[in-house]
């Protein structure tokens, strides 16, 4: 059984088309086809109701002649025979005559006649049976208006019909004896079209969930590649996406692989081109400051020394930028509170005016309850632990150079920290002029500065904010800048607070 359930998978596989536009096809088609079956079924329900009504409705006429032959003796033998050909079953009591194993047991429901028929033959007492349900008074009254003995068994036998219920009709003729009458077909039960019309409904709806499970299963693939896409971020590195799906998934899956394959080399490139650089400049800038210590002027010497000290930073600054140094280093849980601390408490040993200003205690109010309690706030601790997994190297260099930044054009640092149960947000201020609103989203593109100069002697090399936009990008982080209402920027930073 295995085996064969195997060999019909392995030939759905082989004949599934492999294109999305064929998929999709093919679904659609299912899906038409099966709307199409469903909606068939209950036209053919429609269809058939409507000539069941018909067929009962000339019943009637059957039921009347019916009635004339039972009221006379010599052709009452023949009155099964007349009702056999239209179906039905006609079974002749006798006045005293009980049958009541032949009527259902449910009490009779009283059609009453028309007074203003005074035919010779016309029943004294006409009695409809059901198993359930009833005939309405809408019903009742439309067959007791009718015009003729005949009109008036044809709309009877019309509205037992509509009802889809099965039934049995009980004529008491003016001689006593009873005729019951019953259908198997036209007077059986049937769906009423309220519950057609509801199976029709939770058919549609069925189905249409079943495609769009089916829609949303053919777009798996689609969602893999965007999740891993979303995963990876700007990393290179890693294994390969799943090459799965129809055609053109398999297509994009493929190119993207591709891609960060030709990314990753492009960037090992240019990492062995920017060692083999700095190398080569390190080597001739160290000859130069070997020979700057025997210059005799000492004014010349420290611009020389100076210049060159520049250059090595210029070319640490570049390194640091274009290498892929921060996905390298490993994340790890530390308590981020030290890790600030330390950075503030080194420039401050350094006699640096740098402020570290920790998260505030953390407080709760007391509620009132049936043992007691008040509004009092209560805390916790005068120091808090936040903990926090990061790539911890990267994110001191991130925040020196913010530091670096805010004593270099404000003179002054303030660092302060605070966190909630999602995120944590670091800001840092100065005392400088500040920068432009129509400049504070380029501040952070490569080698850009807001003075328009790249000269060493009007500040940095320019890749300062840029390396704490890429350190913080890193860490699915968010850095904005604000210029504060009297003087001084501020730089707020905030980190997804995650634990691992």
């Amino acid at each position: 059984m295995q085996g064969r359930r195997s060999a019909i998978a392995e030939i759905l596989r082989h004949y599934k088309p492999r294109t999305l536009g064929g998929r999709i096809f093919v679904i659609m088609m299912l899906g038409g086809v099966i709307i199409a079956g469903i909606s068939t079924m209950a036209s053919q329900y429609i269809i058939d109701r409507s000539e069941r009504i018909s067929r009962a409705y000339t019943l009637g006429f059957t039921i009347r002649e019916l009635i004339l032959i039972a009221e006379n003796p010599e052709l009452r033998s023949s009155a099964a025979d007349l009702g056999a050909r239209d179906g039905l079953l006609v079974t002749l009591m006798a006045a005293d005559e009980p049958g009541t194993s032949l009527l259902f047991s449910r009490p009779a429901q009283h059609i009453a006649l028309p007074v203003r028929l005074s035919e010779t033959g016309w029943p004294t007492s006409v009695k409809v049976y059901f198993r359930r349900g009833r005939l309405s008074s809408e019903q009742r009254s439309s067959i007791e208006k009718s015009e003729s003995p005949g009109l008036f068994f044809a709309g009877l036998s019309r509205e037992i019909a509509r009802l889809g219920l099965e039934g049995r009709l009980e004529v008491t003729m003016p001689s006593g004896n009873r005729l019951l009458v019953a259908h198997p077909v036209l007077w059986a039960d049937h769906a009423s079209p309220s519950v057609v019309f509801i199976m029709f409904l939770v058919g549609v709806v069925a189905v249409l969930a079943v495609f769009a499970a089916l829609a949303d299963l053919l777009a798996g693939p689609f969602k893999s590649l965007t999740h891993a896409i979303l995963r990876n971020g700007d990393e290179v590195e890693g294994p390969p996406v799943e090459e799965r799906g129809p055609t053109e998934a398999r297509s994009m899956a493929a190119a993207y692989n591709g891609l960060r394959l030709r990314i990753a080399r492009m960037l090992d490139d240019r990492t062995r081109m920017l060692a083999a650089i700095s190398h080569d400049l390190r080597t001739p800038s160290t000859r130069l400051r070997l020979r700057a210590e025997f210059i005799d002027n000492d004014e010349l010497r420290e611009t020389v020394l100076r210049d060159l000290d520049e250059m090595d930073d210029l070319l640490s600054d570049a390194m640091d930028f274009l290498g892929d140094w921060i996905h390298k280093e490993e994340e790890r849980t530390v308590d981020f509170i030290s890790v600030l601390e330390a950075i503030c408490d080194d420039y401050a040993d350094l006699g640096r005016p740098v402020v570290f200003e920790g998260p505030k205690p953390l407080k709760f109010s007391s509620v009132h309850t049936v043992f007691g309690g008040g509004d009092e706030a209560h805390s916790f601790g005068d120091k808090r632990s936040i903990r926090l997994t990061c790539r911890a190297g990267t994110l001191k260099r991130a925040f020196t150079n913010l530091i670096e930044n805010a004593l270099k054009y404000g003179h002054r640092a303030y660092v302060s920290l605070d966190a909630t149960a999602d995120r944590v947000m670091v800001t840092v201020c100065d005392e400088g002029p500040g920068i432009p609103e129509e400049e504070q989203e380029k501040v952070f593109l490569p080698f850009y500065r807001v003075e328009g100069s790249r000269a060493r002697s009007t500040g940095g090399s320019g890749l300062g904010l840029s390396i704490v936009k890429t350190v913080i990008d890193a860490h699915e982080g968010d850095i904005s800048l604000r210029n504060l209402p009297r003087r001084g920027l501020q730089v707020t930073i905030t980190l997804p607070r995650r634990v691992a």
